[in-house]
């Protein structure tokens, strides 16, 4: 199990990834694994609590659409 400053952690680091990939663009599309098309902001929730959850995010560019954005993804929680 991980201790709680490793989960903040997890999430801290999908947020400055997130951050790193979106730069000073505006209405960045943020696709989540079940196709759902959301924004930053709900994109930034869903990684946090996915890593409450137990999940091990990332997030990476690509085409949401034919839009530039961004791609969540996230893998079974920990035994």
């Amino acid at each position: 199990m991980a201790s709680n400053s490793e989960i903040e952690m997890r999430w801290v680091d999908a947020w400055n990834k997130l951050y790193d990939i979106i730069g000073q663009r505006r209405d960045v599309p943020c696709q989540l694994p079940d196709w759902t098309i959301v924004d930053v902001e709900e994109c930034k929730g869903w990684l946090q609590s996915s890593v409450y959850d137990g999940y091990h995010v990332e997030v990476e560019d690509g085409w949401v659409g034919h839009r530039k954005g961004v791609i969540a993804s996230r893998t079974p929680p920990e035994s």
